[in-house]
C-alpha cells in the first residue's frame, strides 16, 4: 500500500532530525564496528567471542535504526492529526516491533561491551562482576519481553483498535514498565562500565594516558546519560492524542544509547589502524609501521593464566613503535600487569 505521508507536502524539523541522527549513527557505528572486526581477523588474527558478539549486537542496533527511519515515513515526527489512519495503523505496527526489540537491542550492546572490558582486564574480580551482570541483563531481557509483547490480549489489539473485546495494560502501567525498565538498565550501564575505572587507574602510566584510556569508555558514559535523558522523554507512552510526534525524542535518545554504547568498545581498534601507540596491555595486540625506515621493536611479558573461558590469557605486553624520523635505540620500561600495582622489568631488543 502506497503512503500518502510521502506525498504531502513539506518535511517537518522533527522528522528531519529523526532520519538525520539515525542515519549518521548508523554509517559512524557501521565504519567503527566494521574497522574494530577487520583489525582483529587480519591485523591481530586473534577474533574472540566479544568480536562475535559484536558482530550480532550491530546487525541487532541497525535493524533498530531502520525501523526508526522507515517508521518516519509513516507518521513519526509529524503530529497525529495530520497522520492518515492507514499510515497510522502501520505506524502501531512498526511501533510494537521497535518497543519489543528495545530490551533485546539493549542486551546485545551491554554484553558486547560487558565481554569486550573482561578480556581487556581479566582479574577475578572483573570476570565474575561481569558473567553476574550477564547472566542478570539476559534474565531480566526475557522476563521484560513478555510484558512488552503481551501487554494486549489478543496481541494483535495493541495495533487493531476495532477489537472491543480486547484487554491491554492502561497507559500508566507502560510508563511505570518502561521506566523501571529504563532505570534498571540504566544502572547495569553504570555498574559495566564502572568495571575497568580501578584497573585503569592504578596502570603504572602518565595522568594524560589514564585519561586517554577513560575517554575510550567515555561513548559508553554518554549511551549511560543518553538514556537517563530518555527517562524525561518516556511521558509520551500516556500521550493517546499525539503520540506520533511525542514519540520521536525518545527514538532519538535510544539511538544515541545504542549506538554510543557499542563505539564504546570499538575505537581503540581505531587507534590501531592509525598506529598510534596502544595504551591497553593485552595478548592480542599488534604493532605495525609498514614503511617505516627502520623495523619496529617490540617485547612481550606474558603471565599465563589458568582462564580461558573468554580465550584470554593473562598477558602483558608493550610494543615500542620506531617512527620514520626516530632513531632506533633500546629502552628499559617499568610497566603493571593489569593495573594491579606490580611492577616487571623488561629489557627491549630492537630486532634489526
Amino acid at each position: 500500500m502506497a503512503s500518502t505521508m510521502a506525498d504531502s507536502p513539506g518535511t517537518p524539523a522533527m522528522v528531519t532530525t529523526v532520519r538525520a541522527v539515525t542515519l549518521t549513527l548508523a554509517i559512524l557505528c557501521t565504519l567503527v564496528c566494521s574497522i574494530r572486526l577487520y583489525m582483529r581477523k587480519f591485523v591481530v588474527k586473534s577474533f574472540g567471542i566479544d568480536d562475535y558478539i559484536v558482530m550480532v549486537s550491530l546487525v541487532f542496533v541497525n535493524g533498530f535504526s531502520a525501523l526508526a527511519y522507515t517508521i518516519t515515513y509513516y507518521g513519526l515526527g509529524r503530529h497525529q492529526n495530520e497522520v492518515p489512519i492507514p499510515d497510522l495503523l502501520i505506524w502501531l505496527k512498526i511501533y510494537y516491533a521497535a518497543l519489543c526489540s528495545y530490551l533485546v537491542v539493549a542486551m546485545t550492546v551491554k554484553i558486547s561491551l560487558t565481554t569486550f572490558i573482561m578480556r581487556i582486564f581479566p582479574q577475578t574480580y572483573v570476570k565474575r562482576i561481569g558473567l553476574s551482570m550477564i547472566a542478570f541483563i539476559v534474565a531480566f531481557t526475557i522476563s521484560g519481553e513478555f510484558v512488552l509483547a503481551f501487554q494486549c490480549k489478543p496481541v494483535k489489539a495493541f495495533w487493531d483498535k476495532t477489537i472491543l473485546t480486547a484487554t491491554c495494560l492502561s497507559a500508566d502501567a507502560m510508563f511505570a514498565i518502561t521506566m523501571y525498565q529504563g532505570v534498571l538498565m540504566f544502572v547495569c550501564d553504570l555498574i559495566i562500565l564502572g568495571l575497568p575505572v580501578p584497573s585503569i587507574w592504578r596502570l603504572n602510566m602518565a595522568l594524560k594516558k589514564r585519561l586517554l584510556v577513560l575517554f575510550l569508555f567515555s561513548f559508553g558514559f554518554v549511551a549511560s546519560i543518553a538514556a537517563l535523558v530518555r527517562f524525561s522523554t518516556l511521558a509520551y507512552t500516556k500521550d493517546s492524542t499525539d503520540m506520533t510526534y511525542s514519540a520521536a525524542s525518545s527514538l532519538i535518545w535510544m539511538e544515541v544509547e545504542f549506538n554510543m554504547g557499542l563505539l564504546a568498545g570499538s575505537l581503540s581498534s581505531v587507534r590501531q589502524l592509525f598506529r598510534i601507540k596502544s595504551i591497553f596491555s593485552t595478548h592480542d595486540q599488534s604493532t605495525a609501521n609498514v614503511g617505516s625506515k627502520y623495523p619496529p621493536a617490540s617485547y612481550e611479558l606474558r603471565k599465563r593464566s589458568a582462564w580461558n573461558d573468554y580465550g584470554i590469557m593473562k598477558t602483558s605486553e608493550v610494543h615500542t613503535t620506531v617512527d620514520e624520523f626516530t632513531r632506533p635505540e633500546s629502552q628499559e620500561h617499568i610497566v603493571p600487569i593489569y593495573g594491579q600495582g606490580d611492577s616487571v622489568r623488561a629489557n627491549v631488543a630492537s630486532r634489526y
